[in-house]
Parts: structure tokens; sequence; C-alpha cells
């Protein structure tokens, strides 16, 4: 039983630790590719809030 309580903390500090990491990555991915989109497809004729990709609700 104490081995499967090991295991089982063992692997929520794993997943803290994996979700951790990756949050700020994919926010980091996703600001920087609405910025490329932005300048280079759009040519700045639009806004995020234009385009609906602002984050903060309607």
């Amino acid at each position: 039983m104490a081995q499967m309580i090991e295991f089982l903390m063992w692997l929520v500090l794993f997943g803290s630790i994996t979700v951790s990491f990756c949050t700020p990555l994919l926010e980091f991915i996703v600001n920087d590719t609405t910025e490329y989109d932005l300048e280079f497809l759009w040519n700045h004729r639009y806004t995020a809030e234009d385009l609906h990709l602002d984050r903060r609700g309607d």
C-alpha cells in the first residue's frame, strides 16, 4: 500500500512539473503566432479584437 501511495505522489509531482512547463510554453507560442499572423499575413490591417483573437472574453 505504501508503494502505491509513493507511486501516486511521484506521478502527481511529475504531472505538476510537466504542466507548469507546458503552460507558459503554449501561451508563448500562441501569442507569438498571433503576432506573426497579424504582421505578415494581414499586414496590420486588422487588430486582434477585429479578428476575435483576444482572449479577454466577449
